[in-house]
């Protein structure tokens, strides 16, 4: 055991040993995660693809030459010569399998743009007419209807001859390694046909869309492996009504729908993140800075506040119409705004395997990975969301308190009223002396850097500058950040535990990377003279505790571990001596790995 001579007697104990001369064993029984981690890595696209495959790519070039990663770009639609024939326009992409080997040299997934639809100029259309492939209106006749891409048929995916004939087509593009598609939100027009006939009789709106959306997850995975993807909606507003789109398994990395470049497309995204959490959607975001663009510059504020919503959402996306990139937002020759989004993208990469962990319970589970705080139970509760709910703050799994800002502000602040929920401590993200703590009556307490404890109101009125979000991580809960650029440095903070308290988190891994599903199961307790800590053996993470609001002395750690003294949430460990470390009101210490 190493042993650390804490004040007031306190003993801190990190847990060494095991019958099979681990530090803990491995935790063979946490599961591999539902889906793949790429869904939480930053995602990037071109309206309509720009002007073809040079600029999608140099896109990313781009993204990274300004230290801004990215893990995923969206080839939006017009890749293809027709409205859907699967066949590559080599006017725009000359070569799209040396397209996607690139994307892939550089680490990045890549996603197509598609629907269901046939149009009836497309080069396949006739052939699936003649052979009865689309779907009949309440006349028995073909359905031809107009959509924001021309006009034509739905496919009928109740015929399996008309699948397969889908799914030869779709090859050619599964064939150049594509890793998914964003499926974008055709399936309502189906309502235009009064009532849709197919192969196997009536199809209802939601029937078809499970269809639609689940051929796409499924076919494209049974092709090329359970780490591919798709991006659709979850919930989307249809006038003044929010209705669901895709089915729920699907849901590792969906998008909330079109909205405009203001404030209040800003406000109208976090109703249907809401929304979306209340159906049990699992993992979704939305277009950064809004995808409509009226024809004017998108303003700084905007992007960076909608950017602060992407870095705590599980999906973190950027594209649309009008400018996205935030250095071309940025304005003589400042790096403001670029500075500010790059780090909140840093922020987004550290809680990637935060996402995957609870997202993969949630998508197991039928939950959602955001559990908004509007009450949502009674009749009247639910009529008031439709229109206005009383907060769009919501918790990120279990832990993270997010309480987006939606309006402007001025002077680079904006001034939010945040309410705490539970009896729980709430620790500034960005200013981790300072400490919230709700009540069941949402009484209010602060701790101040010197600790010292202040009373206040029901609320907490914070005035939050432009490079900040209120954003919250509960005091005594394990919360594990990686290091944004090296994923398998974890970083495992607890702040302010008190005696009393235990808490354990299971990290799950995908089976088909490095860690091949193996988990890491983290947990602590906190006994009124001593604190355990437990990290199972794994062989990828290099995991360092982190323990806040604890003035600890470390002395000399056995075997394999190292510790060292740290500041707040820093991203690296500086080596000691072994024989002693520094004491302070943080910790560190290596666990083992093999």
């Amino acid at each position: 055991l190493v042993m650390m001579m804490v004040a007031v007697q306190l003993t801190l104990l990190l847990l060494l040993t095991s019958t099979q001369g681990f530090v803990i064993s491995p935790a063979t029984d946490i599961k591999a995660a539902a889906y793949a981690d790429w869904a939480h890595d930053h995602w990037v696209w071109l309206d309509h693809g720009g002007s073809g495959q040079a600029d999608c790519l140099q896109l990313i070039k781009d993204y990274k030459a300004h230290n801004i990663s990215v893990g995923a770009v969206d080839i939006d639609s017009t890749w293809a010569t027709g409205f859907n024939n699967f066949i590559v326009n080599t006017e725009r992409f000359p070569n799209a399998t040396a397209m996607v080997e690139q994307f892939h040299d550089m680490d990045v997934r890549v996603i197509f743009w598609i629907t269901s639809f046939i149009d009836t100029d497309s080069s396949n259309y006739n052939e699936g007419l003649s052979n009865g492939y689309y779907l009949r209106n309440i006349l028995n006749e073909p359905g031809v209807i107009k959509w924001w891409h021309g006009k034509g048929s739905l496919l009928d995916y109740s015929n399996p001859e008309a699948l397969d004939w889908w799914h030869e087509q779709m090859d050619q593009v599964l064939d150049i390694g594509i890793d998914g598609w964003k499926c974008d939100g055709t399936d309502p027009y189906i309502l235009e046909l009064v009532s849709a006939q197919g192969y196997s009789g009536t199809i209802e709106w939601h029937q078809y869309s499970d269809m639609y959306y689940g051929d796409f997850f499924n076919y494209t995975r049974e092709r090329l492996g359970n780490d591919r993807m798709i991006m659709s909606r979850p919930v989307d507003a249809e006038g003044p009504l929010f209705v669901k789109f895709s089915p729920k398994y699907v849901m590792t990395s969906g998008w909330v729908g079109d909205e405009d470049d203001t404030f209040e497309g800003l406000t109208g995204t976090l109703k249907r993140y809401l929304h979306s959490a209340w159906q049990g959607y699992a993992n979704y975001g939305s277009d950064i800075g809004g995808y409509r663009n009226p024809d004017k510059p998108r303003k700084a504020e905007l992007l960076l506040r909608w950017a602060q919503l992407g870095a705590f959402s599980p999906l973190m996306e950027n594209g649309g119409g009008g400018e996205h990139r935030p250095w071309l937002v940025d304005t003589n020759e400042s790096t403001f705004v670029t500075d500010i989004y790059r780090n909140f993208v840093d922020i987004h990469y550290q809680l990637k395997n935060y996402f995957l962990s609870v997202g993969s319970a949630a998508l197991e589970n039928g939950t959602s990975v955001m559990h908004p705080l509007a009450p949502h139970e009674t009749l009247i509760e639910k009529a008031i969301d439709e229109f206005n709910p009383p907060t769009y703050a919501y918790l990120l799994g279990p832990d993270i308190l997010v309480h987006p800002i939606n309006t402007a502000g001025s002077d680079n602040h904006t001034t939010v009223k945040v309410a705490f929920p539970n009896s729980s401590g709430w620790v500034y993200w960005f200013n981790t002396s300072q400490v919230y703590r709700g009540s069941y009556m949402h009484a209010l307490f602060l701790i101040t850097s010197s600790n010292t404890i202040g009373t206040g109101g029901s609320e907490a009125n914070l005035s939050v500058p432009l490079w900040e979000s209120p954003v919250f991580h509960r005091t005594g809960a394990i919360i594990p950040l990686n290091n944004p650029r090296n994923a398998s440095e974890l970083h495992v903070h607890v702040f302010y535990p008190k005696p009393g308290q235990s808490h354990q988190f299971d990290i799950r891994t995908n089976d088909y990377a490095a860690a091949a599903g193996l988990g890491l199961r983290l947990s602590f307790e906190h006994h009124e003279k001593e604190v355990v800590l437990n990290a199972s053996a794994h062989h990828t993470f290099s995991v360092q505790w982190h323990l806040h609001g604890l003035d600890v002395q470390v002395y000399r750690p056995l075997r394999q571990t190292s510790c060292c003294s740290i500041d707040d949430l820093c991203n690296r460990c500086e080596q000691r001596e072994p024989n002693s470390c520094a004491s302070g009101s943080s910790i560190a210490m290596l666990s083992q790995q093999y």
